[in-house]
């Protein structure tokens, strides 16, 4: 039998990196708002009824968030304005603030068990994309 010289350089099937995998079936039972790492590319932000958007952090220009009361916050990438609504946030916010965040992820009650009431929550994550209108504007401004 010939071994494949080349197969370490091949790329692997989606299904072998997860990509693929339904957010049920990849997933614990138990829900986490975000998970950090020490070197991060990219933040996945996890929608629980929509597409995952993967953005590299050099696009992050600015984030705006309610102080210590941590409620909610907005991220504004160069071409996508990102808006995160839940309870607990403090931590997100400080590894989003460093880097580190590898993933924030919307809860949704089919999926997972409720976490404890002081642990972090995204209650929701809107996006709004560039060039969709006015729209995004109206609703940053309505949030305080």
């Amino acid at each position: 039998m010939m071994t494949d010289p080349l197969a370490q350089f091949r790329k692997k099937p989606l299904e072998a990196t997860g990509a693929n995998i339904p957010l049920k079936a990849k997933q614990s039972d138990e829900y986490v708002a975000f998970e950090g790492k020490d070197r991060v590319d990219r933040l996945r932000i996890r929608r629980a009824l929509a597409p995952t958007r993967s953005p590299r952090y050099l696009y992050l220009y600015d984030m705006a968030y309610d102080g210590e009361y941590g409620t909610n916050f907005v991220l504004v990438f160069e071409f996508m304005v990102v808006l995160v609504t839940g309870r607990n946030l403090q931590a997100v916010i400080a590894a989003i603030e460093a880097g580190t965040a590898d993933f924030i992820q919307e809860y949704h009650p089919d999926i997972w068990q409720k976490p404890a009431d002081d642990a972090p929550l995204i209650e929701s994550i809107q996006i709004y994309m560039q060039g969709t209108g006015s729209e995004s504007a109206k609703v940053l401004e309505t949030q305080h």
